[in-house]
């Protein structure tokens, strides 16, 4: 019996991309001969997503081994996700002191030379306490040249040049690589090709599992896949069985508070969603959801929202820290589950509105972009009214509200005629993406025939 194929996932950015491709893990474990480790470059990933949530449990069910890294620097090994985020040792003070340092080196005090070396000397220190905790906590160091020996890495290529994977990348240049994007992003609209930009090489070791047909020149031009390395594969998460496989899970002991009720896609406060703008449609939410319409709300948080902090303090004050439970609730559950059980959904700009598609179910994206310089300017994508909007809107992938009003419109448009709601946001979604059923399978079996025949790779 020959050996077992043994195929690294690189976990950049973290769990949304876990999310991406665990369609695909799970058909691929589904062979005797294939063996998954998770790799996860930066510590952050595995620390910020809930070990409660739906997707982590999901995740641990397919995984053999993770490879992570410490805040240390130094790279560990563990048996499972649970024992992995475990061994991140991270408390307020690591906190305060990778905060501040971060500011000292990248912030507005980072023109002073004394500044950016204070801050090199709390990194350090940072580094020199990560080291003495996972010393106490003895944790099994591992050597990151032995993921030499892999036969192929599944990543998102996207996220090949970011600084925390310049190691890892630099290990495994030798070894063939699939990508399948971290979200449904339609990059060919939001990403320019820079006129500077250097002249790309034609690569080889790269096969792309592309979301769309439209953004396979996108991929040659800006990282030279070779058109022969570009499979169009739709949404695999999107597959029937793999949703009904998800919303048949029970991981979470949370139990519904509500029988019905619309669903929140968080997001983070942000330059474009600045912490006032995001206060503000979320009292508009809960006005017309709640008040006017008397429904509930369910949040599923985003892992980067800092519930302890800006972002919690947003959602307590707009959405009534007494109504919680009553009114709205967070939850952990998969997106998925989220969405079956939902009217529809709410969103701040997020790629999760793509996957509500899949369900059948709108999403009203609220997002006021108007005035802010960043993204309302000559360059601005623009919809039917001349307002700076971002993509999905711009395709007509969502429901788009700047305001009060046009929210409002678009809550009794769904509670009045849901057909009409989701028709024209169906067919650009059919349009762009041409999903089919069975593209999970489809790009598990075209990896392994291509590890079989190195064709195309390598």
């Amino acid at each position: 019996m020959s050996a077992p194929r043994k195929l690294l996932l690189l976990c950049s950015p973290g769990f949304g991309l876990i999310d991406a491709w665990l369609p695909v893990i799970k058909k691929l474990r589904e062979r005797e001969d294939v063996i998954i480790d998770f790799i996860f470059p930066e510590p952050s990933s595995l620390r910020l997503e809930e070990k409660n949530s739906d997707l982590f449990n999901l995740a641990e069910t397919f995984v053999d081994n993770i490879i992570f890294r410490g805040y240390s620097g130094r790279w560990f090994t563990a048996s499972s996700l649970i024992e992995a985020r475990n061994g991140i040792k991270y408390g307020s003070l690591d906190k305060k002191i990778l905060r501040f340092s971060s500011r000292l080196k990248k912030g507005a005090l980072s023109k002073y030379l004394v500044m950016r070396v204070i801050g090199e000397y709390l990194l350090i220190v940072a580094k020199y306490i990560a080291h003495v905790k996972e010393n106490l906590g003895k944790q099994d160091l591992y050597d990151i040249g032995l993921l030499r020996g892999a036969n192929g890495l599944l990543y998102d290529v996207l996220l090949e040049e970011k600084s925390e994977n310049n190691e890892l990348m630099d290990k495994l240049k030798y070894i063939a690589k699939f990508s399948i994007a971290h979200g449904t992003d339609l990059r060919w609209i939001s990403i320019d090709i820079p006129n500077n930009r250097k002249e790309v090489k034609d690569r080889s070791d790269v096969v792309v599992y592309a979301i769309s047909n439209f953004e396979k020149k996108w991929y040659k031009e800006y990282f030279g896949i070779l058109y022969g390395n570009m499979v169009h594969a739709g949404i695999p998460k999107h597959d029937n069985d793999w949703i009904k496989f998800v919303c048949s899970q029970h991981y979470s002991a949370e139990k519904y508070a509500f029988d019905s009720f619309v669903f929140i896609i968080g997001r983070p406060a942000s330059p474009y969603n600045t912490p006032n703008r995001k206060k503000k449609a979320l009292e508009d939410i809960y006005d017309i959801v709640c008040n006017k319409n008397k429904l509930k709300l369910v949040v599923k948080t985003h892992p980067k929202e800092s519930l302890d902090n800006i972002d919690g303090k947003i959602y307590m004050d707009a959405l009534g820290a007494e109504n919680y439970g009553k009114k709205w609730i967070y939850s952990d559950r998969h997106p998925f589950i989220l969405g079956k059980k939902s009217f529809f959904s709410i969103s701040f700009y997020s790629s999760l509105s793509i996957d509500m598609l899949a369900l059948d179910k709108p999403t009203i994206e609220y997002l006021d972009l108007n005035g802010l310089e960043s993204y309302d300017n000559n360059d601005s994508l623009r919809d039917n009214s001349n307002g700076p909007v971002f993509q999905y809107r711009y395709k007509k992938l969502v429901l788009g509200a700047s305001n009060n009003k046009e929210f409002e419109e678009h809550v009794n448009l769904i509670l009045n005629n849901y057909k009409e709601a989701l028709l024209p946001l169906s067919s650009s979604y059919l349009k762009i993406f041409e999903p089919f059923d069975g593209a999970s399978e489809m790009v598990a079996n075209d990896i392994i025939n291509r590890l079989n025949k190195n064709k195309g790779i390598g």
